[in-house]
């Protein structure tokens, strides 16, 4: 039985779409869930980093927790050779073999290597705990072909650094992939060199077409480590740095903070998204799990990136990444209003606050330079602000909205937001 406690209304929002959806409560839980349905592949959601020390294999235990919570059929793999971690995060013992022997079983009791946890829906198959180098690439193309034989709704695989490079090898099919990085320089060059690396490998692959394919690219960023709202604005413009250098849509998925609740949910070998409380955390591996599961396009988005590595060296930047900062900070909230447009209105989900516009998710597909009149439902008084359609991130349905005037109701916003932020403050 899960420990997560009863969330509040507010968690249990969640934005307003043209299709129909239905919400399913389980257990103690009030998270939106996906419609259950019947897909033909598993949904593979892939995570990793350019550097060590980045917190992936963090993210992609918590992340697959926050997901069986939504209901699905999860099995977490371990394809970390170097360092494998998911045993010891989950306090499963460690395996006999374990991927090692993957290739040796046969192909219809390979379902068996996945052991259980103590997370409703999750399994794991994890890897053998002894440090080894990455198998053959032959061997593990093999590897990842045969993911698709688990016994699951959706497959999280925690990818090494050593064989980070699988991260656009094998993953171009109905795949989200997700880099994790810390805001310090070193760490956004790692990053950068790495997807450049790949778009080296579009270009060589698809030639004049690379731009195009690189447009389909499939998955986000996970900022780790931050301190407070004012650090998020750093992955939002490294991410518009890659998208105008390198053309890679990377659009931000979450930011995690640093907390003591992470390192003692290590040491009790149990996922965070599992341990009593909410904190903003967890609610940022709810909020990508949702996304993720929402995102039906995915598989559709194919990037093949296949072929020998390219490899790029870690470098800076090529302009200073405070050129893409935007001017005023954005203050992460979780307020539910109504959007009113020309042709109808819809619930939506306000995700950030700044004093220039908001971001709301929403599955409602937008146009830029699209105008409409928010209210802000949840708030004393209902505000209402006019707002015009900035910019979509139709991966993690996102809406940026630019405040169409300001005044002393922005204002208000601003300072409400800021003041969620900074509760102590």
């Amino acid at each position: 039985m899960s420990e997560r406690q009863p969330r509040s209304g507010l968690d249990r929002m969640s934005s307003g779409t043209p299709r129909a959806l239905r919400r399913v409560r389980m257990l103690t839980s009030g998270r939106w869930h996906a419609p259950l349905d019947t897909r033909l592949m598993p949904t593979v959601v892939a995570v990793g980093a350019a550097e060590r020390g980045m917190g992936k294999s963090i993210v992609a235990s918590n992340l697959a927790a926050s997901i069986a919570g939504l209901g699905r059929r999860v099995v977490l793999v371990d394809l970390d050779f170097r360092a494998p971690r998911q045993h010891t995060l989950f306090g499963v013992a460690s395996p006999a073999g374990g991927l090692q022997a993957w290739l040796e079983k046969k192909r219809e009791r390979r379902d068996e290597l996945a052991q259980p946890t103590r997370v409703r829906n999750l399994r794991l198959l994890p890897c053998t705990a002894s440090p080894a180098a990455p198998p053959p690439l032959d061997q593990r193309r093999e590897l990842v072909r045969e993911l698709n034989d688990l016994d699951s709704e959706v497959i999280v695989v925690d990818i090494g650094t050593d064989n980070r490079d699988d991260l656009f090898d094998f993953f171009a099919l109905n795949a989200f992939r997700l880099l994790v990085t810390s805001r310090e320089p070193r760490a956004f060059q790692a990053t950068y060199a790495f997807l450049k690396g790949a778009a080296a490998r579009a270009e060589r692959s698809h030639g004049s077409d690379a731009g195009e394919v690189l447009g389909r690219f499939s998955g986000g960023l996970v900022g780790n480590a931050i301190e407070g709202p004012e650090h998020e604005e750093s992955f939002h413009a490294f991410s518009r740095l890659v998208r105008e250098h390198l053309g890679i849509p990377l659009p931000v998925l979450g930011c995690l903070r640093k907390s003591d609740r992470i390192a003692q949910s290590i040491v009790a070998r149990q996922p965070l998204i599992s341990r009593r409380g909410i904190d903003d955390n967890v609610r940022q591996f709810d909020h990508m799990a949702e996304a993720i599961m929402k995102d039906e396009g995915a598989g559709e988005r194919t990037c093949p990136l296949d072929g020998d590595p390219i490899d790029v060296a870690a470098a800076p930047l090529p302009v200073n990444i405070e050129r893409y900062a935007r001017k005023h900070t954005r203050y992460p909230v979780d307020w539910a209003a109504t959007l009113e447009l020309t042709s109808g209105v819809t619930a939506v989900r306000v995700r950030d606050v700044s004093e220039s516009g908001l971001a709301v998710e929403t599955a409602l597909r937008l146009r830029v330079g699209d105008t409409a009149v928010l209210h802000l439902d949840q708030l004393s008084g209902s505000p209402r602000v006019p707002v015009i359609v900035k910019s979509m991130v139709t991966a993690a349905n996102r809406v940026g909205l630019a405040f169409a005037e300001k005044g002393r109701v922005t204002a208000r916003l601003a300072a409400a937001a800021r003041a969620a932020a900074h509760p102590a403050a």
